[in-house]
C-alpha cells in the first residue's frame, strides 16, 4: 500500500484505531517524555501533538509512525497474522526479486504552498521538541530525511541525519564519520565549496524508511522507496540546489552545509542516543537554511533515538531480511538465516568445507549492519539464529575460547557506543575499536562425529507429545507447553 503523503498515512492509522491526538503538550517539557514513555510498551499508538504552545496554531508533531504491527503492515503490505521468521522470509523473498521504481519529477506540489527565502527564513516557527532532558537544544530534524548529491558521481544519498536548532536559519546537522553523507560533504569541502542539501521534516514514512536502509552503492534510496511503496515518489527538484525532495512533504529546508573556512564549526549535541547514553557535543559545520517550503498546518515527523523503544511484533523484521539478502548476494553458499540476539548478530550456516564459517564472517564484517557488528556469532544449521536460548546454548557448548573467539582491531564502529571511544578519539572523529567473532559452529573436521560423541539428552518430540496427552487433565498448560528450543 502506498500513501501520497504523511496525512494519508495518518488517516489510515486513525481508521485502524492506532492514532492518538494530544493537545497542549509543551515541546520543551512534555513531548519528549510522552514520546519516550509510550515507546516502552509494545504496539504503542502513533501520536499527533496539536495545539502546541509557543508556535502558531496548526503546527504539529507526529511520533511513532512505524512502531506497531499494524502500522508496519500498512507500510509494507504483508499478510495478516504473519510474524517472526515467517515475516522475515516474506520480506527476504521480496528483496530477492527487487525491482527499482524510479521517482517521477513534477514541477510543483503541496510542499510549495508556502515559501520563505532569505531573511524571511525562521526555523523557530516549527515545533522543535527537547527529546531528552539533557539534549543541548531542541532538535527539529529527527524523523525526516536529508538529500545530498556526490559531486564526483552525481549519485544521490538520502540519509536520516539529525538536526539541532541553533538559530533562525542554522541547524547543527550531524553527519557521523563513515556515512555517505559525511563523505559527500567532505568532497565539497576539499573543493573549497559549501555542500548543497535539502532536509525533509515530514513525509510518507516510506521515504524515511528508504533513507535508513543500508543499500548497495549502485542502488538509490528513491528507487528503493518506490519499490517499498509500490509506486514512484513524486519529487520536485529544489529551486536552489536542484536536489529532489517529495512534492507532498510537510516541510523542506533547502540550503548548504557551510565550508569551515567561511563559517566556524559549532558544537552539535549532546544528544540522547539509542544505547542509553548522551553522545557528547562535537564541532560540526553548520547547515545554513536559505529557503523553507511548507504546507499549510505542517506536521513535523519525529523519531528520536530511545534506549527502551519497543517496536512491537513486527520490529526488526526488515533489517534482518535485508542482512540475509545482502549475505546471499555475496555468492557464499550455505547461509541458513540471520538473527539478532541481544548485542549479537547471529548467522546460521551449513558448513561445506574447512574455513567456510570464517569466510562468511569475513564478508559479514564488511558491513551487513551498515557498520561491522560489534559481536558476530556463527552457528550451525541446527541452531535458530533468532532464538536466544539456542544461540547461547551453542556458545556455551561448542566454543573453545582459545581457538574460536577472534578479536579484530581498528574496525569502523558505531559512534554512539561509549565503549572504547575516548574523548580524545572522538575529538578527531576516530570511530574505530575492536570487534569480536564467536565461531560457535561445530569444528568442521568433527561435524559428522559430534552428535555421536555428545548425544543430546533432552526429551524427543514424540515422548513430549505422549506425556502431554496423558497428563493434560491433571497439569493443564504446564504439561502441554512446547519445547523452548
Amino acid at each position: 500500500m502506498h500513501f501520497s503523503d504523511l496525512r494519508e498515512f495518518l488517516e489510515a492509522v486513525d481508521r485502524i484505531g492506532e492514532l492518538k491526538t494530544v493537545c497542549d503538550a509543551d515541546p520543551l517539557r512534555d513531548i519528549g517524555p510522552i514520546t519516550e514513555i509510550l515507546a516502552w510498551s509494545p504496539e504503542h499508538p502513533m501520536v499527533l501533538f496539536d495545539r502546541i504552545p509557543g508556535v502558531a496554531a496548526g503546527m504539529r508533531v507526529a511520533v511513532h509512525a512505524g512502531d506497531s504491527y499494524r502500522r508496519m503492515q500498512l507500510i509494507y503490505g504483508f499478510p495478516d497474522g504473519m510474524r517472526g521468521k515467517q515475516l522475515v522470509n516474506w520480506w527476504k523473498a521480496r528483496l530477492d526479486n527487487y525491482a527499482p521504481i524510479p521517482p517521477e519529477v513534477v514541477s510543483t506540489g503541496a510542499v510549495m504552498d508556502n515559501v520563505l527565502e532569505g531573511d524571511a527564513v525562521d526555523l523557530c516557527m516549527f515545533p522543535a521538541p527537547l527529546w531528552h532532558a539533557e539534549d543541548a537544544a531542541p532538535y527539529l530534524a529527527t524523523g525526516g530525511a536529508s538529500v545530498l548529491r556526490d559531486p564526483d558521481t552525481g549519485r544521490l544519498n538520502i540519509g536520516c541525519y539529525r538536526g539541532m536548532v541553533y538559530d533562525r536559519d542554522t541547524l547543527g546537522h550531524h553527519l557521523a564519520g563513515g556515512h555517505d553523507g559525511q563523505v559527500i560533504r567532505d568532497k565539497y569541502f576539499e573543493r573549497g565549496q559549501d555542500c548543497p542539501i535539502a532536509v525533509s521534516l515530514g513525509n510518507d514514512p516510506a521515504f524515511t524508511i528508504a533513507a535508513a536502509e543500508n543499500l548497495r552503492y549502485a542502488q538509490t534510496e528513491l528507487d528503493f522507496g518506490g519499490f517499498l511503496r509500490g509506486a514512484p515518489f513524486q519529487v520536485i527538484n529544489g529551486p536552489l540546489t536542484g536536489l529532489p525532495f517529495p512534492a507532498t512533504a510537510e516541510a523542506v529546508l533547502e540550503g548548504a552545509i557551510v565550508h569551515p573556512d567561511r563559517e566556524p564549526r559549532r558544537t552539535e549535541g549532546p544528544w540522547g542516543e539509542g544505547l542509553g547514553y548522551y553522545a557528547a557535543g562535537f564541532p560540526q559545520p553548520p547547515l545554513k537554511v536559505r529557503a523553507i517550503y511548507f504546507r499549510d498546518n505542517p506536521i513535523v515527523l519525529g523519531d528520536p533515538t530511545l534506549r527502551f523503544k519497543n517496536r512491537g511484533a513486527a520490529g526488526g523484521f526488515a533489517t534482518t531480511a535485508r542482512r540475509w539478502h545482502m549475505l546471499e548476494q555475496s555468492g557464499l553458499q550455505g547461509i541458513q538465516g540471520i538473527g539478532q540476539v541481544g548485542p549479537f548478530m547471529v548467522i546460521s550456516i551449513k558448513q561445506h568445507y574447512a574455513g567456510h564459517a570464517m569466510r562468511v564472517a569475513d564478508y559479514a564484517m564488511t558491513g551487513l549492519a551498515d557498520r561491522p557488528p560489534r559481536y558476530l556469532v556463527l552457528v550451525d544449521e541446527d541452531i535458530d539464529p533468532s532464538s536466544r536460548d539456542q544461540v547461547l546454548w551453542a556458545i556455551n557448548t561448542r566454543v573453545d575460547p582459545a581457538a574460536q573467539i577472534h578479536v579484530e582491531r581498528d574496525r569502523w564502529c558505531n559512534a554512539i557506543n561509549p565503549a572504547g571511544l575516548t574523548p580524545e578519539k572522538r575529538s578527531i572523529e576516530d570511530y574505530t575499536l575492536a570487534t569480536v567473532i564467536v565461531d560457535a559452529c561445530k569444528p568442521f573436521r568433527l561435524r559428522h562425529l559430534w552428535d555421536k560423541m555428545f548425544k543430546k539428552s533432552d526429551i524427543d518430540e514424540a515422548l513430549r507429545q505422549r506425556t502431554a496427552e496423558k497428563w493434560e487433565s491433571v497439569l493443564g498448560e504446564w504439561i502441554t507447553a512446547p519445547k523452548p528450543v
